[in-house]
């Protein structure tokens, strides 16, 4: 599609291309000849391995496609026709029923259907380099396979998709059906009951609001446009103006660093979060300027290339800030962490384009501390000091999925960059960081926060309502939960009434770092603050608190469970069991300003009024019907 030999490239382009050549080495020397996978070495999916096999072959194709159509410096041409052959040859094995490397045909529900319908996007991107050169038989033959993509039976989300894509591929090349085109507006039509308004979808039957807006339903509505628009011309405006609205607000979710938080589930894919700024581009769909758009994709995958996220082959590993598999849903292998190269789609865009050349802008986590509510997904953003914070307010994962991909992704009063969040340890499904949780049973066991109703939503404050317990036991607490804020403090106050006697602990941020010695409190009356490095974490307890103490990992005798470094430590404060009505309440804070995290002076708690005073942040006055005399 290019050629290698251009001149005078831009230089955010040339760091682009430095970006993909980094990723693309240790595919390219994982590359055996005869086979249909990359032999990437972690843990199995709870699939099946002909999935875990074609999901290591298609999910690198997408970077291999973007890196062969894209225009390089130098002279690359004997290199790209090496890994673009490699590819084509493994695409024939893996797609022949004859071959001791068949990937075997999709079937309802099966995960080869989803790597079918990112498959195919490769495939257009860089025909002529992974399609063009196959013989009429050798395209029926994977056509062929491809088709067993129709008809069958897709999940109830975004995944409906990827049998779009596969029959849209599927006419391209003269294979379709009278009957692929009403398969497709079906799909089409059942993806967008699942839209909420404002750009926000809820996704299908996880029934929950997170970064899959951006890097599924909005990243393929964008590239659905982008190369099927004259087929449907009115649905590809309708999805192009709900991704528009998104981007609006989405933007708001970057850091100045480039992070995001790491919120909901296959947050393992990394800096896909950033994917859709680039499709939207190429269907001329960003709300915002080209610069801003180019800074903020730049400083999302910069932030991660600059961490240790390989595994010991070098290839992409399941993790946040490092290798973490233990934190991966268990839909995930090996080489499931791949699609975080979407966010490559950036390689699309002409060199000559103003992308390239426009003068970057500063993000809005750059310009000033804001809060932007998102009533349709439950969730309200909070720019602090170059940090951003998300408050959810009723994000869930359903219960069929809760224990499956980790609740502790969606059931935290609040997710913020530069701090991460704890996993639930063996047989818990819960952790104790950032909300309240419930201890008690026959099992003794921890119970959190999972289905919630937002009762209040504003650039103030947050009020929810949700229970904690279990089913089985038939334990429920109660839980009315407010918000409010200030600067990096959180006040956080809770009413709830438990049936049965429980033990209810808060727990504040947890602070991660990578050497388990650099931990050091400050120690105070009745608060805790702990201290890493430039980062700490508080904890001042208002009610409630019957005892205090932290959980932590400072060396090797327990298992990690933060997904941000190997070790922490996690301020608590805990009541006595308590049956029947009870209320906790406690500031929370994390940050870097040591000036900022002194603790609070407490002036009045009247029945609806609480009046707060700080040495820097000065008076602060909530005033709210939960929040009783103490």
């Amino acid at each position: 599609m290019s050629s290698d030999t251009s001149k005078n490239l831009p230089p955010a382009y040339l760091g682009w291309i430095e970006a993909a050549d980094a990723l693309m080495n240790p595919v390219i020397s994982l590359m055996k000849s005869g086979v249909s996978e990359l032999p990437i070495e972690g843990p199995p999916s709870d699939h099946d391995a002909n999935a875990d096999r074609l999901e290591a072959f298609a999910r690198p194709c997408l970077l291999a496609a973007f890196w062969l159509q894209a225009k390089h410096p130098e002279d690359r041409q004997a290199q790209k026709s090496e890994v673009a052959a490699w590819f084509r040859n493994a695409l024939l094995q893996g797609s022949n029923p004859s071959s001791a490397h068949y990937w075997g045909p999709n079937a309802s529900y099966h995960q080869n259907g989803v790597e079918m319908g990112l498959l195919v996007i490769a495939l257009k991107v860089a025909a002529a380099e992974l399609w063009d050169p196959f013989s009429d038989e050798e395209k029926h033959q994977i056509g062929r396979w491809m088709a067993s993509n129709r008809a069958t039976g897709h999940h109830w989300n975004n995944h409906l998709y990827f049998g779009i894509f596969a029959l849209e591929f599927l006419q391209d090349i003269g294979m379709g059906r009278p009957s692929d085109r009403i398969c497709i507006e079906k799909w089409f039509s059942e993806m967008e009951l699942m839209y909420r308004g404002n750009g926000w979808f809820m996704d299908g039957m996880n029934q929950s609001y997170d970064h899959y807006n951006a890097y599924a339903f909005h990243f393929y509505g964008f590239v659905w446009s982008w190369l099927y628009r004259d087929r449907d011309p009115k649905r590809a405006q309708r999805w192009t103006e709900w991704g528009t609205n998104f981007l609006k607000h989405y933007q708001y979710m970057f850091a100045a660093s480039g992070e995001h938080p790491a919120f909901g589930r296959s947050i393992a894919y990394r800096f896909n979060a950033s994917a859709p700024f680039a499709a939207g581009v190429l269907v001329n769909a960003l709300p915002f300027s080209l610069g801003m758009a180019r800074r903020l994709l730049r400083r999302n995958l910069d932030f991660f290339l600059t961490k240790p996220i390989a595994q010991d082959q070098g290839a992409l590993s399941l993790g946040w800030h490092d290798a973490f598999p233990e934190m991966a849903e268990k839909y995930s292998c090996a080489g499931s962490p791949y699609w975080a190269v979407k966010s490559l789609i950036a390689l699309m865009i002409p060199p000559e384009h103003e992308f390239w050349s426009a003068e970057e802008e500063p993000l809005e986590s750059e310009k000033a501390d804001q809060v932007i509510p998102m009533p349709e997904a439950g969730l309200i953003v909070r720019t602090v000091g170059g940090e951003v914070e998300l408050i959810n307010a009723g994000s869930c994962i359903t219960p069929v999925n809760k224990e499956k991909f980790g609740p502790w992704k969606w059931g935290k009063l609040a997710y913020r960059t530069g701090v991460g969040f704890t996993i639930g340890r063996a047989n818990e499904a819960y952790s104790l960081d950032a909300g309240l949780t419930a201890m008690g049973g026959e099992q003794k066991r921890v119970y959190g926060r999972h289905f919630t109703t937002p009762l209040e939503m504003d650039t103030k404050a947050m009020l929810a309502t949700y229970s904690l317990g279990d089913k089985y036991e038939q334990i429920n607490s109660v839980v009315e939960t407010g918000v409010w804020w200030n600067r990096s403090w959180l006040l956080v106050a809770h009413w709830f009434d438990n049936y049965q006697p429980l033990q209810m602990s808060m727990g504040g941020f947890s602070l991660a770092s990578t050497d388990p010695k650099s931990f050091s409190e400050i120690k105070s009356d009745n608060c805790q603050a702990w201290w890493s490095g430039e980062r700490g974490v508080v904890l001042q307890p208002i009610c409630g608190a019957d005892s205090m103490e932290n959980d932590q990992r400072r060396d090797e005798t327990v298992s990690r469970i933060h997904v941000q470094a190997p070790y922490h430590v996690t301020p608590l404060m805990h009541s006595k069991p308590i049956l029947g009505e009870g209320f906790m309440a406690a500031l929370i804070w994390a940050g870097s300003d040591k000036i900022e995290s002194q603790p609070w002076q407490i002036l009045k708690l009247s029945q609806g009024e609480w009046q707060l005073k700080h040495a820097e942040a000065g008076e602060w006055n909530i005033c709210h019907r939960l929040l009783p005399a103490r």
